[in-house]
């Protein structure tokens, strides 16, 4: 099967998937080619190399991510007798390392500190829009004056609203840096900047900035929006729509409680 990964390649691109999506299918199949090597494909096969996954401690998440890029390749290959069921995993109701209002206060003031104008431009844009940090390509200086832009992502295509302040930071940034046209935030050649990019970064400034280095993430922002918009608002229906999912059940996370919360509620029952 390895012989087809060229033509893999291009059938994803013709199914219209993300690149990050497509670079994550080729590389799955070549480890899963690499663990089969001159091996006869069968079911058997396929099972073993679920079973070698489980053996190597990772999460069910994981897992489950790995064996559907590999079942896609086997579809794409003919092999559908080979494909094989992901395991089950209790839905999770909380989620774990949340952003704060003091994270985010405490990452705001270190940027300003330092003098990080870009970033804290980024962890603003982040945390007042909700999108995902591979979208920060539609802020544009065009869009800016639109008050709105228009993202494309997962094959969905969707209105996000820029809130006034955060334009006045942004004009404030590109009048600064001599922005004057295409993308805000740009990498060292003037491309826009990339997702990796900005995750090192955040990853690096939580860490200086007195911040739980589990937090200084990206999507942890979209968690902060989305979170402070339900304490707000309570509209599930709504943010939905602003954060692109295809499913409410995506979205209901965001009506739990935290882990914090449920731990802070449960101590308070006590009492004696």
């Amino acid at each position: 099967m390895g012989k087809n990964l060229c033509d893999y390649e291009m059938y994803l691109y013709q199914q219209e998937l993300a690149d990050a999506t497509i670079a994550l299918y080729m590389r799955e199949a070549g480890k899963f080619i690499q663990f089969a090597g001159d091996r006869k494909m069968n079911k058997a096969l396929v099972l073993e190399y679920k079973k070698y996954m489980a053996g190597q401690k990772l999460a069910a998440t994981t897992i489950n991510q790995r064996i559907i890029a590999v079942n896609r390749y086997l579809r794409f290959g003919g092999y559908e007798d080979c494909v094989i069921k992901t395991n089950r995993i209790q839905r999770h109701v909380s989620i774990d390392n949340v952003i704060t209002d003091n994270d985010y206060i405490c990452l705001l003031e270190y940027a300003k500190k330092t003098g990080d104008d870009k970033y804290f431009a980024i962890m603003k844009t982040l945390a007042l829009t909700g999108i995902r940090v591979s979208e920060l390509r539609y802020i544009t200086v065009e869009n800016m004056e639109t008050g709105h832009i228009v993202v494309e992502n997962k094959g969905k295509i969707r209105e996000v609203f820029l809130p006034d302040s955060l334009i006045k930071i942004l004009k404030d940034y590109c009048e600064n840096h001599h922005i004057t046209t295409g993308s805000v935030f740009q990498g060292n050649k003037g491309a826009p900047i990339s997702r990796m990019a900005v995750w090192n970064k955040l990853n690096r400034m939580a860490e200086k900035a007195g911040v739980d280095r589990k937090k200084g993430h990206p999507h942890g922002f979209r968690h902060y929006f989305a979170l402070l918009y339900m304490k707000n608002y309570s509209n599930l229906f709504e943010l939905a729509d602003i954060l692109g999912h295809s499913s409410l059940e995506t979205t209901r996370i965001y009506a739990a409680a935290t882990v914090e919360d449920k731990r802070r509620r449960m101590d308070q029952l006590d009492r004696g």
